[in-house]
């Protein structure tokens, strides 16, 4: 098994994942909303270079309520193109990331910006939506909660920490807990690059504490402050932001 989080749009890392080592487990986040190395996504195509780059600063400058009033104004601007265009972009992106993975084995689970519909919408018998199960592979159980941390930003794939906790009742007995945000650590959380204090799951560090699962997999933050944590017994470990590294976790190579 290999993991991979944070593909965002990377079609060329993407297809050169190996095929040879069990499924690929995507832990959320297929398509390019910003980049915010370089301004790169959705929002360029839809509001325009200029504008994704104030968006950028903003964020940057923790100046919040300035960007978020820079958002509403933009959508303000002609609500039904907009909306038209940036149907058609995640459609876009999500049409060319499936058509890459259906020549895998692949399990997901959504992140912040994912759009569950439309990535259910491409499930088959090589592709599963593994959100909220617990799976036994290679003699471990592996559990799985998917959906991004809420935020005043109210992304796509964003869901209520009541609602993610739900799902983790039903995971107690996983031995590697599988989800796209951290746990609740200010290390695990914080963005060096962005430089913002980034979300985590305040269940997911109490699930850890109570249930000691031997690992704790997730992404969501792109330039972690540290990638790897220890919680009591559990190793915590950011795999990687995969549009920029190529990079991926093999089971093998922790256990």
């Amino acid at each position: 098994m290999i993991f991979i989080s944070d593909v965002h749009y990377q079609l060329d890392y993407l297809s050169t994942l190996p095929k040879d080592k069990g499924p690929v487990v995507i832990l959320g986040d297929l398509i390019n909303w910003i980049d915010y190395r370089n301004g790169e996504g959705i929002a360029k195509e839809v509001f325009g270079s200029d504008n994704v780059h104030k968006l950028i600063d903003l964020r940057k400058q923790h100046k919040f309520e300035e960007r978020k009033d820079l958002w509403k104004n933009l959508y303000s601007i002609d609500p039904e193109i907009i909306m038209k265009k940036m149907k058609e972009a995640i459609e876009n992106q999500y049409h060319e990331v499936f058509k890459i993975l259906k020549s895998y084995e692949v399990w997901f689970i959504p992140g912040n910006v994912d759009d569950v519909d439309i990535m259910n919408s491409y499930t088959a018998s090589s592709i599963n939506n593994v959100d909220g199960l617990l799976i036994e592979q290679e003699g471990i159980k592996f559990g799985f909660a998917g959906g991004g941390v809420p935020t005043p930003i109210n992304a796509r794939g964003e869901i209520s920490e009541s609602e993610f906790s739900k799902k983790l009742s039903n995971l107690n007995q996983a031995e590697i807990i599988c989800t796209h945000a951290p746990p609740y650590v200010n290390e695990l959380m914080t963005d060096v690059i962005t430089n913002k204090i980034e979300q985590g799951w305040k269940s997911l560090l109490d699930f850890i504490k109570i249930n000691h699962p031997k690992y704790s997999l997730f992404g969501d933050v792109h330039q972690p402050k540290a990638s790897t944590w220890r919680v009591n017994n559990t190793t915590c470990i950011n795999i990687g932001y995969f549009r920029a590294t190529n990079q991926y976790l093999e089971l093998s190579s922790i256990i």
